[in-house]
């Protein structure tokens, strides 16, 4: 099993989405997927009379994060907006874990959704009424899930992915091992695959 934590609030796993699904239908197996929440994306602070190598080095690494984000971005032709907004995922987040559990198989298609809607519509993750509408027919059972389960297992959820060491997003969990953004999908693939031909470089 292949799972794999994304993060409704971060640009970088919405566009590992796509990818990623490609990846899941070339090996036709289910992934699972989970939710992680992330902090944001640090704001680069403008620059300050005095301000000391450790500062400089934090602001330069904010700006080339942002800039990176918006090269792959453009290159798909999408806009990604203010990088470094706050948002309130739990409820887009809690609806990934009632369907990982309930459909599963539905669960890549929720994502691809629940990120068009947050970084490309601008929408508020927040909003019950696009949760549910991209469930469908199992939102009056979600609605339960909410006020019930929920809360308790997107905590516990937090915790079994901090055992495990995953510490940023898009994550990948693979035979116990952890791969850290959508650069190692080719090396997740050749593993997938029984490490066959060449390995990836």
């Amino acid at each position: 099993m292949i799972a794999v934590c994304v993060d409704f609030g971060s640009p970088a796993s919405w566009l590992a989405v796509e990818p990623t699904r490609a990846l899941e239908r070339r090996l036709g197996i289910d992934f699972d997927w989970r939710p992680i929440a992330l902090p944001p994306l640090p704001r680069p602070k403008p620059p300050l009379p005095g301000d000391d190598r450790g500062t400089r080095h934090r602001r330069a690494r904010a700006e080339y994060l942002a800039r990176d984000l918006a090269r792959y971005a453009a290159a798909r032709g999408l806009e990604l907006g203010d990088v470094h907004r706050t948002l309130d995922t739990a409820l887009a987040a809690q609806g990934l874990l009632f369907l990982r559990h309930g459909a599963p198989d539905r669960a890549s298609a929720y994502c691809a959704r629940i990120f068009e809607r947050i970084w490309k519509e601008n929408a508020d993750p927040a909003d019950s009424a696009a949760i549910e509408a991209a469930i469908g027919a199992l939102a009056p059972r979600f609605r339960g899930y909410v006020k019930s389960d929920g809360p308790r297992e997107l905590a516990e959820n937090a915790r079994e992915l901090a055992d495990a060491g995953v510490f940023a997003a898009p994550a990948y969990l693979v035979d116990g091992d952890v791969f850290l953004g959508r650069q190692h999908l080719p090396m997740i693939e050749w593993l997938a695959t029984g490490q066959t031909g060449e390995p990836p470089i």
